[in-house]
């Protein structure tokens, strides 16, 4: 965090020395995504279920003519809703609010500039996402971690930089700071190129977290690169994930890391009256098989209104147990 404060220390003292900026701040925008159901783990009882809960606030800053500084601050309630039946924490929904959204964005002519102390990763957004259909069996980080792909959904502590978009492909680099007391002014470093066509998207990228940064046994930095395709074309899309790990920090391995691969396909198909249909398939090729897994998912939904839908879905997994999920989305 020390690097961030020091560029954010930077921006302030550039802004106090432009007095002629007048800024503008207009009224933000309330939004929210609520998703709610039954949910049947095997080995365990049916019960309700908050999937997510998130409400946020987006807005701008009109600094001057053309140039805009953006903000969103998003938290999610699943978890505090969901407390009061974990006897592990022995809370009732009086804690466990995560914040999913803190970030700040501004685009100029230059290219795109955000600082992001909280916030949905990129990496997994642009890479990820053509893969990413579900609802329960999207490997959420405070939801349900599947273990298959190691990018997390979510990162802290972030500098980022988007190149304009130059033949639909522009460059994003990232800085992360995790850790203000581990010697490392930047815990890892993310590098991605994003391409969109009318119908088909491309995206490769990089994310080295330094060695400092990981678990006490780990001897090595530690080095995931991933490639996402999408492809549309009328309501149906496809999707495919491919992830090569190096040197994942692995308890059992007797240097303390170990490699694996891991793969994501899925098709998704919506018909014009907002009947939907999913189906994917995720594995993963570890080094060590007792970390190996994969998993089948299934979903079906309908939309009723433009703000709501229902839907039920199953993962079947070969490892851990396998889940069902009926629930319905409301967003505003």
């Amino acid at each position: 965090m020390k690097f961030i404060r020091t560029i954010l220390t930077a921006a302030v003292s550039a802004a106090v020395a432009t007095p002629t900026l007048a800024v503008e701040l207009e009224k933000p925008d309330v939004y929210g995504f609520l998703s709610a159901g039954a949910l049947k783990i095997e080995s365990q009882d049916a019960e309700a279920e908050a999937f997510e809960l998130e409400l946020g606030l987006q807005g701008k800053a009109v600094i001057e003519e053309g140039l805009n500084l953006h903000y969103a601050v998003e938290v999610d309630l699943a978890a505090a809703a969901n407390s009061a039946d974990d006897p592990s924490t022995g809370r009732d929904g009086e804690a466990d609010v995560h914040v999913k959204e803190a970030k700040f964005w501004l685009p100029t002519k230059y290219g795109l500039f955000v600082v992001a102390p909280r916030g949905t990763s990129g990496q997994w957004s642009d890479i990820y996402g053509p893969i990413n259909h579900y609802e329960y069996n999207e490997p959420h980080a405070d939801l349900h971690p599947d273990g298959i792909f190691a990018q997390p959904d979510r990162t802290s502590g972030t500098l980022a930089y988007h190149t304009p978009w130059f033949l639909k492909t522009k460059l994003v680099f990232a800085a992360i700071t995790l850790n203000d007391s581990n010697d490392q002014n930047v815990d890892g470093r993310a590098v991605r190129m994003v391409h969109k066509a009318e119908n088909l998207s491309l995206a490769v990228g990089t994310t080295m977290l330094m060695q400092e940064q990981l678990p006490p046994f780990a001897t090595d930095d530690y080095l995931i690169s991933a490639a996402g395709a999408s492809y549309d074309i009328g309501g149906l899309t496809l999707g495919a994930v491919w992830e090569n790990n190096r040197n994942s920090p692995y308890p059992l391995a007797p240097d303390g890391k170990a490699d694996f691969d891991s793969y994501g396909v899925s098709a998704n198909y919506v018909t014009d009256n907002g009947a939907g249909i999913a189906l994917g398939y995720k594995e993963k090729d570890h080094d060590f098989d007792a970390a190996d897994e994969n998993v089948y998912t299934l979903k079906v939904e309908q939309r009723l209104t433009p703000h709501v839908k229902v839907w039920a879905e199953t993962g079947q997994y070969d490892v851990q147990p396998s889940n069902y999920a009926v629930g319905f989305n409301l967003t505003f």
